[in-house]
């Protein structure tokens, strides 16, 4: 079971990381969409890890925690990535960025989603 402060602090440093990488991509400064994307990897790993607290998912005997032989990341890793994906989707898809081709959207939220699992293998 993670502890509050560390499921925080994790989503912040992912968040950051999402923000920087994100700023360096010129479509991405227009309309602060690096931010909105920031904000919804924050949002997204939040939930997710609090989502496994109130579960008892994320216990070391979890069906979620099953560390694959080559690369140690666990499922529980996985689905970090993929509900951050999802919540920037929402966010810049459906939200802020609803003219704007699908491409860079979903390339937007996969370098969110792979930050924020990248965060979860190695910090949380």
């Amino acid at each position: 079971m993670f502890q509050l402060s560390n499921i925080l602090l994790s989503a912040l440093g992912a968040a950051v990381l999402a923000l920087v990488v994100l700023f360096f991509w010129k479509w991405s400064k227009g309309h602060f969409r690096f931010a909105f994307a920031s904000i919804s990897t924050f949002l997204g790993f939040t939930a997710w890890n609090l989502l496994q607290n109130a579960t008892g998912a994320d216990s070391a005997d979890s069906a979620l925690n099953i560390d694959w032989q080559f690369f140690p990341m666990s499922w529980s890793d996985v689905g970090t990535g993929v509900v951050t994906f999802v919540t920037t989707i929402i966010a810049l898809g459906l939200l802020t960025d609803r003219n704007e081709t699908a491409w860079r959207v979903v390339a937007a939220a996969g370098i969110a989603g792979l930050l924020s699992t990248l965060v979860d293998l190695f910090f949380l």
